[in-house]
């Protein structure tokens, strides 16, 4: 079987954005667009993972109607995936756009409960994944019902049959998985001042954020800054990449485009500044799409030139 990178989601859900015109609390709207995808960090990593022609298998929890809808969309987008089934139904993650303001408002359920039966069996499926994996995306908030130290659990694992993991979660979730020392984490720039608990303010503060994360095992730190780009780290250089100014037209999902961009090019073996390169190309990709994840080649190519690069010396 060829390797594939493997997604985790936890908690995936079915991503319905919607847009309004000058939306505003309290008053009842008709939506002018309506789109729903199959939603989650580690899918719409997959999903990328897929527009670039490279393979991908996706794993979590699915359960209920919400499951199985879930499930076909994947199907028809001919992603690979393999659930573990659970009893409750998957949950519903809203994005309300204003077509007039372009602000966006979002509503994320919690998700579905999952049972001691059901993390066993998931972990029994995770760990006869990763013998056909290059490398574990470990996206997304924790679900209901299984503790905060899984991702450390699951890193632990991939450990033992030499995969490399990237973490990309937040939170008590990211603050344990650290533990296990992942071989990469992408922090936003709010969940690297929660875990160093400290606020980042300047570009020596980023600095000495990388230096933190480095000095508890992790090779490769990425901090990204939604359209300020990204500071990336391996111990051995600095890169901070500017995205090129594009048209948003939905924000969500260009954290996980990053990701599997970067994390594709480690696979192929690139270069530091080209992971950074088309990690940031997929990012601002996946801005200019309405549905996360959903990335045209033809965009990319142009986006990717204008990604701007400087390397700096990781001495503070």
């Amino acid at each position: 079987m060829k390797p594939y990178i493997l997604t985790v989601t936890l908690n995936p859900a079915i991503d319905k954005t919607v847009y309004v015109s000058d939306f505003r609390i309290g008053k009842d709207f008709r939506e002018e667009k309506l789109y729903l995808s199959a939603g989650g960090k580690g899918l719409n990593a997959s999903r990328v993972l897929k527009h670039l022609g490279h393979s991908s298998a996706a794993t979590g929890f699915i359960g209920g109607e919400s499951g199985l809808y879930i499930g076909r969309q994947l199907d028809k987008e001919r992603i690979k995936h393999i659930f573990t089934p659970i009893r409750d139904n998957n949950r519903t993650s809203l994005t309300i756009i204003d077509s007039k303001t372009k602000r966006i408002t979002r509503v994320l359920e919690r998700g579905p409960g999952v049972n001691p039966k059901e993390l066993k069996l998931f972990k029994k499926n995770f760990t006869a994944l990763l013998a056909h994996a290059s490398f574990v995306l470990l996206c997304g908030r924790n679900i209901p019902g299984v503790k905060n130290s899984i991702y450390a659990e699951l890193i632990t694992i991939a450990k033992k049959k030499r995969v490399k993991t990237a973490l990309d979660t937040s939170g008590l979730a990211l603050i344990l998985g650290l533990k296990s020392k992942p071989f990469m984490i992408k922090p936003n720039l709010q969940e690297a001042e929660h875990v160093i608990r400290k606020k980042i303010k300047s570009f020596s503060d980023i600095k000495k954020a990388l230096k933190h994360f480095h000095n508890l095992g992790i090779q490769i730190v990425a901090i990204t800054m939604g359209s300020q780009g990204a500071v990336v780290s391996d111990k051995k250089e600095i890169i901070l990449a500017r995205p090129p100014k594009v048209v948003r037209k939905n924000p969500v999902g260009c954290g996980d485009a990053f990701l599997a961009g970067f994390v594709l090019s480690l696979v192929c073996k690139k270069s530091l500044k080209e992971a950074v390169k088309l990690g940031v190309g997929c990012g601002a990709a996946n801005a200019i799409s309405i549905n996360p994840g959903f990335i045209e080649k033809k965009d990319l190519g142009r986006l990717i030139k204008k990604v701007r690069l400087k390397a700096f010396n990781p001495s503070i």
